[in-house]
């Protein structure tokens, strides 16, 4: 009865965490990323719930036995479908510089999620008991469970892999949150294998989900959803921290403004699909040469504001000398249009100055004008 009782208790509440997941989730839910984790609460929510049911055919065989059978086939139909939604989640961190390369591996995915399919449906149609059965009303595990167990852990290994090998495709600031999914999913089901009396498997994928989730939505509000920089209200907010901190400590930053010089021809010659991956490799190369202890971010359509503790205007200048010149690669290596490039301005924020954050954030905003301004000129 204690059995029966801490299970019951652990899905129920796992279950009231994935069905909370869901309801903010579809709320704030606009993108293909947030579809994809809407899949995965789904079927975790479903594989529980079949889980359950299977668990009272178990406890009530004289009666609901048939609940026994479905719930635990249902798990074994569907329990890969949880995998591949969680590759397909990863996917959509990640851009298609590499897609070559992934396609194969998520074939070996959609591959085994069918095969499973098509092997647990023969199972039971012939009643050949081949991952699970039932006798005098209690539950065996079948000769091949553990065979289909060691792909799943394969799979959920790799998914990890998976992640680790691809990270640096994954969106800068959302890295560490997404690993805690297959991490977690990994240990959930090397616990779920080998104890058989703990329900671990969706515990850890709900758990992994929740973490991603509230680390999501944490940043989400400051977070410009194309590039995973910071987008205009993140910095307005970090530049009025900056600009209250050095008041308040004395400490001066230097802020910088960014424009890309000629980015409408991009749109315009290459189409806005081309012109949303251009976006994203400039962040990628603001994100490459200040580092993380600066705070970047993308200010609106094509301008970009760098805040960083920096102060030496040498080395400012070689960094944006090298910010051209990585977008001078890349637009060679993507065809842009001729006159694809960096317009900036800068400046140190003085403590003693008396300007606000706005008022400064206007000043430099200015100087990347003056020098696009004589850009135009040139050309």
């Amino acid at each position: 009865m204690v059995e029966a009782e801490s299970w019951a208790i652990l899905n129920f509440f796992t279950s009231f965490l994935l069905i909370l997941l869901l309801i903010f989730q579809n709320q704030i839910s606009r993108l293909q990323k947030g579809r994809k984790y809407s899949a995965i609460l789904v079927c975790t929510l479903i594989l529980l719930l079949s889980e359950t049911v299977g668990r009272i055919g178990e406890m009530y065989p004289d009666k609901y036995l048939f609940l026994g059978y479905l719930g635990y086939f249902l798990i074994f139909l569907l329990d890969p479908l949880d995998i591949l939604y969680a590759m397909y989640y990863l996917d959509c961190w990640m851009d298609d510089e590499d897609l070559k390369h992934r396609r194969p591996i998520r074939y070996c995915f959609e591959l085994f999620a069918v095969l499973n399919i098509v092997f647990v449906s023969i199972s039971a149609l012939f009643g050949l008991k081949w991952f699970f059965y039932f006798e005098n009303g209690i539950y065996y595990r079948g000769p091949f469970f553990f065979i289909r167990a060691g792909f799943m852990l394969l799979f959920i290994f790799m998914l990890l892999v998976y992640a680790l090998v691809f990270n640096k495709h994954i969106m800068s600031e959302y890295k560490t949150a997404v690993l805690f999914l297959p991490a977690l999913s990994l240990i959930g089901a090397l616990l779920q294998i080998f104890i058989a009396n703990i329900d671990c498997t969706y515990a850890g994928i709900s758990w992994g989900c929740l973490i991603v989730f509230f680390y999501y939505q944490s940043r989400d509000v400051n977070i410009d959803y194309l590039t995973g920089v910071l987008n205009r209200r993140g910095l307005d907010i970090k530049m009025q921290d900056m600009v209250r901190n050095s008041i308040s400590s004395g400490k001066d930053f230097t802020a910088i403004m960014m424009d890309v010089d000629n980015f409408k021809d991009i749109n315009d010659s290459m189409g806005h699909e081309e012109g949303d991956k251009a976006i994203k490799i400039i962040a990628d190369i603001l994100v490459d040469t200040f580092g993380r202890s600066a705070a970047i971010g993308r200010f609106g359509g094509d301008e970009f504001c760098v805040i960083t503790d920096e102060l030496d205007m040498k080395q400012i200048n070689e960094k944006i000398d090298e910010v051209r010149d990585y977008v001078a690669k890349q637009s060679a290596r993507n065809n842009w249009p001729q006159g694809v490039g960096i317009s900036c301005g800068f400046q140190s924020y003085k403590h003693d100055s008396s300007l606000t954050a706005k008022q400064f954030q206007e000043l430099i905003d200015k100087l990347m004008y003056v020098e696009k301004q004589s850009h135009h000129q040139l050309s």
